[in-house]
């Protein structure tokens, strides 16, 4: 250890941290006497100290600026020369992102040539799905959501927040899931093989729940199963080569076939010819590089010593930014050509890619649909997630209401059903996706919208056309005596109204569909007397539609009720026509629209809820939120010596016991980053629904009881308090204080920080790491492109994956600050 740093720890160090009464038994004093491995550990603890300013603590003697710098450089030194500092690899995970200096990222006073260091990128769930479809060369329709026999090997975190990182490795957990995928696989290809040619109407198949048949098979493949001889060595060299196109897309290397043909002949010497495909087949399945995205570089270094991607990475690299998929042939041609070098060559793909509306159209994440609430399907769905990840909004689906408490409602999830948190993420996710359309002033705008849309099911066409059909029906039949004898009314009026029917789904009178028939007639005619018959348009997926599964969550954007859902929950009659006298909605078939007491995603009841607790809600949450995704800010995690629990008072709000807990200053050295941004949103309880005053939720403040199912509790209220102060936007006419969330939002939509902190969020998500200072002018460049394109999120996309940090790879490992 060098005198000088010697010295800075004697001086600042030792007197809390030597002898046996040393505090968190770290001591100094026996450094010398210590093995390799305990100095080691020893260093790599005061490096975490010292960087996240956990230590000296600030009652004691403070290392001048200087000496700080010179002990930290020191640390890093000796630790990364031995390739030993946790520092650097905890700093590559999501959480840690923003301990980047964002003012030093911005300001231009980096001029490093940007990269990122050469890598082996565990795939997503999502990528490792399409490469199983890639092997059995399923493109367009014939892909498939699911196989039945492949298990997912591959979990992501649910944070909110970019979620896919270059910096999970494979484990035993991931072979043995794949040992099984890489058998049903294998048994797939060789049955396609085995009945080549045959009628599959014909076929028999081992498991009768499992009946898929791939439609590709190579001729290799074929021709090995149904030879009698042994095949051969050209043959069984085309059949490797065929597994190899299929799982890697690649030609086998010499050394590979070396490999493998040894392998292929003693397994069809010993088991025939079907097994030792079958075996050559699950090995090449179980190669690491099937699970793994491989991004070195290559070539000659250029003069700052960096590698370009080469094109077969490049083409990988481009293709999984936008989409899924493995490179389609167009890719892959350019790559082959020599067309995937330039700056100028990756700009023509991206663009190429993004300018195809139909080839990746699909749903935005599939894993959310259901029987009632299925995802909104975009042009480039991976484009869409970033924004449900960076929201976080689909975590609303985790939380267990108790429906109650909303009145009666709300929904929870059920078996293939998304409850109300599924529906009201769907709606955001319509959002997004109309902004993301239009493509311009994006992130302001998904900030500060105030139209919204609530129960769609259909377009605007479509959903006039369907309610004209229906009122004229209603016109048609209304004087009709379905009320008091419904089966004879139907009985009576079908053939000289047969068309109207029809609208009502009454397709005949025979005995077997009667009693639906009549159960139809009946809702329907229900249902537009208490719409049309009272001047309201209906919406257009009324609750009878879909199998008793409720749609009706109106109420939770503080709308009112949908006609129809409810009254049958308020006073059990609604099958005789009759219905409570509450206001009930008149349905905009129109949408987007206006909705009062909202401004964009972070007062969307799906953002809400996902920031919220089961019982109430949560603007600690919701404050870090806005500080570590908005405001590039940090927030150290809890020490695990605090409990952090509100106290129960049944005579004051939220806010009140939380300020009573958080206020202390041990506590507030990290509250005051989040509980002044958090209050805010105070003016939301925790389904999502405006208020202005909170419900003291307690035994003894009930006011009025309620069923205990679908009749709420009234309690006792206080007048909610939703002021705070914005902070850390680096501009004093948006700091400062801000009367409730609506406020904060105008102000933080206003912030240039704000736009930079998306992109950092963006570079992320598009590089799979976390930024370093040497990706400066890659955030710059991107930071610009987005302004003068007047916001355009695309033009940010293009800028991000022509950037040298996307094109290049260099060193061994990445770093905080290489």
């Amino acid at each position: 250890m060098p005198i000088e740093i010697h010295s800075i720890i004697e001086s600042v160090c030792v007197d809390c941290h030597h002898g046996e009464s040393a505090q968190a038994r770290v001591r100094f004093d026996q450094f010398a006497t210590l093995n390799r491995g305990a100095k080691i550990d020893l260093l790599n603890r005061v490096q975490d100290q010292l960087f996240f300013d956990l230590m000296p603590p600030e009652d004691a003697d403070q290392p001048s600026a200087a000496q700080r710098e010179r002990l930290s450089g020191w640390l890093r030194q000796e630790l990364r020369a031995r390739q030993a500092s946790k520092l650097d690899e905890k700093l590559r995970e999501p959480a840690y992102g923003n301990y980047v200096d964002h003012e030093t990222l911005f300001d231009g006073s980096i001029t490093e040539k940007p990269f990122t260091s050469p890598r082996r990128w565990l795939v997503s769930p999502q990528i490792f799905h399409e490469r199983v479809n890639a092997i059995f060369k399923l493109e367009g329709r014939s892909r498939q959501s699911k196989f039945y026999g492949v298990t997912n090997p591959i979990v992501l975190p649910d944070h909110s927040g970019v979620r896919y990182y270059d910096t999970a490795t494979l484990d035993g957990g991931h072979l043995l899931v794949m040992l099984n995928n890489a058998q049903w696989i294998a048994d797939k290809q060789i049955f396609a093989a085995m009945h080549h040619g045959k009628d599959r109407r014909t076929l028999q198949f081992p498991n009768p729940k499992d009946k898929w048949v791939p439609s590709y098979s190579p001729e290799s493949f074929v021709a090995v199963v149904q030879k009698e001889s042994l095949p051969s060595e050209e043959e069984m060299v085309a059949a490797i080569e065929a597994q190899f196109d299929c799982v890697l897309q690649r030609d086998a290397t010499e050394s590979e076939l070396d490999q493998y043909l040894p392998l292929v002949k003693s397994a069809m010497d010993l088991g025939g010819n079907v097994e030792g495909l079958r075996q050559m087949l699950i090995s090449v399945l179980l190669k690491s590089e099937f699970l793994y995205r491989l991004e070195f570089g290559a070539g000659k270094p250029d003069d700052f010593g960096r590698r370009k991607l080469s094109p077969r990475e490049a083409a990988y690299a481009i293709a999984y930014a936008i989409d899924d998929r493995i490179p389609d042939e167009q890719l892959f041609q350019a790559a082959r050509d020599g067309r995937l070098l330039t700056k100028d060559d990756y700009h023509r793909e991206v663009t190429r890619l993004l300018n195809d509306q139909r080839s990746f159209y699909g749903a935005a994440d599939p894993t959310l649909s259901g029987i009632v609430i299925h995802g909104s399907s975009v042009t480039h769905p991976k484009i869409n997630r970033f924004f449900r990840e960076f929201f976080g909004y689909p975590n609303s689906t985790k939380l267990f209401k108790d429906v109650a408490r909303s009145g009666g409602f709300y929904d929870n999830l059920d078996r293939g059903y998304s409850g109300t948190a599924g529906s009201v993420t769907g709606e955001a996710d319509l959002i997004v996706d109309a902004i993301l359309r239009e493509d311009q002033d994006v992130f302001a705008r998904l900030l500060t919208t105030d139209q919204y849309f609530v129960l769609r099911s259909t377009g605007d066409d479509e959903g006039r056309k369907l309610v004209e059909q229906w009122r004229r029906a209603y016109e048609g039949l209304k004087q009709t005596d379905w009320k008091n004898d419904t089966e004879q009314a139907l009985l009576d009026n079908f053939e000289k109204h047969k068309e109207l029917f029809q609208i009502l789904r009454i397709q005949d009178l025979r005995e077997d569909r009667r009693r639906v028939h009549v159960r139809d007639y009946e809702r329907f005619m229900s249902f537009f007397e208490n719409t049309f018959g009272k001047g309201l348009t209906p919406i257009t997926y009324p609750w009878f539609f879909h199998g008793g599964q409720k749609y009706r969550h109106s109420e939770i954007y503080n709308l009112p009720h949908v006609t129809g859902a409810g009254p049958l929950h308020y006073n059990g009659v609604y099958s005789r026509g009759e219905y409570a006298d509450i206001e009930t909605w008149d349905y905009p078939i129109e949408q987007p629209f206006q909705i009062a007491h909202r401004k964009g995603i972070l007062t969307h009841p799906a953002w809400l809820l996902a920031h919220s607790q089961n019982t109430a809600t949560d603007p600690v949450r919701r404050g870090r939120w806005i500080r570590e995704k908005l405001l590039a800010g940090r927030v150290p995690d809890v020490p695990i010596t605090v409990d952090a629990q509100i106290p129960e008072d049944p005579h004051r709000t939220l806010r009140e016991r939380l300020n009573s807990v958080t206020t202390r200053q041990e506590c507030w050295k990290c509250h005051q980053h989040m509980n002044p941004l958090g209050l805010t949103f105070e003016i939301f309880d925790d389904f999502g629904r405006y208020r202005t005053e909170e419900s003291l939720e307690h035994s003894e403040n009930i006011i009025r009881e309620g069923d205990g199912e679908t009749v709420v509790h009234v309690y006792k209220t206080k007048p909610v308090d939703a002021s705070g102060t914005l902070s850390g936007t680096g501009d004093p006419a948006l700091d400062g204080d801000v009367q409730d969330a609506f406020d904060l939002i105008d102000r933080l939509a206003k912030s240039d920080r704000v736009r930079q902190s998306i992109i950092r969020h963006a570079f992320r998500y598009f590089m799979g790491r976390n930024e370093m200072l040497s990706d400066s002018l890659t955030l710059i460049d991107a930071d610009q492109a987005y302004l003068q394109s007047g916001g355009s999120f695309r033009a940010v996309i293009v800028s991000l994956l022509t950037s040298d940090s996307f094109m290049y790879r260099k060193g061994k490992s990445g770093s905080f600050d290489d």
